[in-house]
């Protein structure tokens, strides 16, 4: 008797889809190679949504990378790693743009896997280093002595990626040239809403509830006088944001982002030895902001500020920066944990960035890739 071939079975198009957008983005790139099938299938927006969206939500960061520079370098590390385990292993990342790979890069955000860049010419760039891609933006001049300010984000409304820039000339604070990058354009246009009176932004913009935000000094000098200042991405209407009652009439203010919901670091006496730590939870209404916790110092007084909140992860600890070093702070005993890494000094944590097939090249353009 003849051994029967049994046929191989074929799972339904929506099975396929929901195994293959749970696994890692390095795993969809191989699974490129197998047949046009997946080809098409891993490249259509439909099933980058659904990867981003799972990857995003995943309650263990596993799809999450820590960005840090360290000197003029940038490295990234898994989150997960940082949050739940002893050691973490660092990876240098491949710089765009090769060219450029000694000059020094700022993080102005990150969105949904892709990582805006400027550097000391003002040259941005958007990088997906997940998939290996990047797009150098449209020049601009900048031969006059200028001061930049940027803000990167997404416009859900318009399914478009954003850079909002503001030129301050001469160094002169009220003349202020603001315009917006669309990546669905790919230019550059003068937005036609006027900023605020007096707007003199510091920082990166904080991308929350489709805003960009930033810190405003209104003062006559740069520790006196702050409030919150954001642009509406989908119709660039800006409008003053409702701060905290911190109580505080000095120091600069420090914008993070806790979640979804904006944030801000406060410090609670002149010594500096707490710092307390204030969530919008409900966006848009001043009654909702909320002291969420008191953090103490690792030095009394501080020789140095907190730069960034980024999240709390599941062991109730909230992952700070503190001078160039960042730091584990339990919130139940009050305990400090400085994670270690292997081979690696500790480097400024730049961004929080998850892993996705988001490209930040357009359909019409060359695939540019570096090695």
């Amino acid at each position: 008797m003849k051994d029967s071939i049994l046929p191989i079975p074929t799972l339904p198009p929506e099975l396929i889809t929901e195994i293959l957008s749970r696994l890692p983005v390095k795993s969809l790139l191989r699974l490129k190679c197998v047949s046009k099938s997946f080809v098409a299938l891993i490249s259509s927006p439909e099933f980058i949504k659904t990867q981003l969206c799972i990857s995003t939500n995943n309650k263990d960061y596993a799809n999450h990378r820590l960005l840090l520079r360290y000197k003029c370098l940038l490295k990234d590390c898994s989150l997960r790693s940082v949050l739940y385990e002893s050691v973490m292993e660092v990876s240098h990342l491949n710089y765009p743009m090769t060219n450029q790979r000694k000059t020094f890069w700022t993080v102005v955000g990150s969105v949904n896997g892709l990582i805006c860049l400027s550097n000391e010419a003002n040259v941005l760039c958007l990088w997906n280093s997940s998939i290996r891609k990047f797009k150098k933006f449209p020049d601009f001049i900048t031969h006059l002595r200028v001061r930049v300010v940027y803000g990167f984000g997404y416009d859900e409304f318009y399914d478009d990626y954003k850079v909002v820039r503001c030129v301050y000339y001469d160094g002169s604070w009220p003349r202020v040239d603001v315009k917006i990058y669309s990546l669905k354009d790919d230019s550059w246009r003068s937005i036609c809403y006027a900023p605020p009176d007096g707007v003199r932004l510091w920082g990166s913009g904080k991308f929350v509830n489709g805003k960009l935000h930033w810190a405003n000094n209104t003062g006559p000098v740069r520790d006196k006088g702050w409030n919150i200042i954001s642009i509406d991405l989908a119709d660039d209407k800006w409008e003053k944001v409702e701060q905290p009652c911190c109580g505080e009439e000095e120091g600069v203010l420090v914008l993070g982002v806790l979640g979804n919901n904006l944030s801000v670091i406060s410090k609670d006496n002149h010594l500096r030895t707490h710092i307390d730590v204030w969530v919008m939870k409900e966006y848009g209404v001043k009654e909702s902001w909320t002291k969420m916790f008191t953090v103490k110092c690792p030095h009394s007084p501080a020789s140095s500020v907190f730069k960034a909140l980024f999240l709390v992860s599941n062991k109730d600890e909230i992952l700070l920066m503190f001078g160039q070093n960042f730091l584990l702070y339990n919130l139940k005993d009050g305990s400090i944990n400085y994670p270690k890494f292997n081979k690696f000094v500790s480097g400024v944590v730049k961004a929080i960035y998850v892993e996705s097939l988001v490209s930040p090249v357009l359909q019409h353009e060359p695939r540019t890739q570096y090695e």
